[in-house]
């Protein structure tokens, strides 16, 4: 049997981790929430990503459309962070010392 398959290794559950908190930033904020970095998640979501809309449409006025780059800009900043942020949070279905690297010991 394929071991490798059935048990992911330390890296391979960190990245999916990455990916699932990269995701998530489709709401700014959530992916953050998700790594554990509740009260950036929270300020971004609340504060940050209204006021970064409310600047582009302001500049979108006076660029002709052109400012409406910076929220999409932060937008990808923001999942980009959320994917590099430390995980603060304990992950209960997966816990550190559940990872093996080798095969599964019956």
């Amino acid at each position: 049997m394929n071991t490798e398959l059935l048990h992911p290794t330390h890296a391979e559950q960190i990245h999916a981790r990455n990916v699932i908190a990269a995701t998530l930033t489709i709401l700014p904020g959530l992916g953050h929430i998700y790594k554990g970095q509740i009260a950036a998640g929270a300020l971004w979501m609340l504060l940050g990503m209204p006021v970064v809309l409310w600047m582009g449409v302001l500049l979108s006025l006076a660029t002709a459309g052109a400012g409406l780059l910076l929220p999409l800009g932060c937008w990808v900043a923001l999942a980009v962070d959320a994917y590099c942020e430390k995980d603060l949070r304990h992950h209960h279905l997966m816990p550190p010392s559940d990872f093996t690297d080798g095969p599964v010991q019956d």
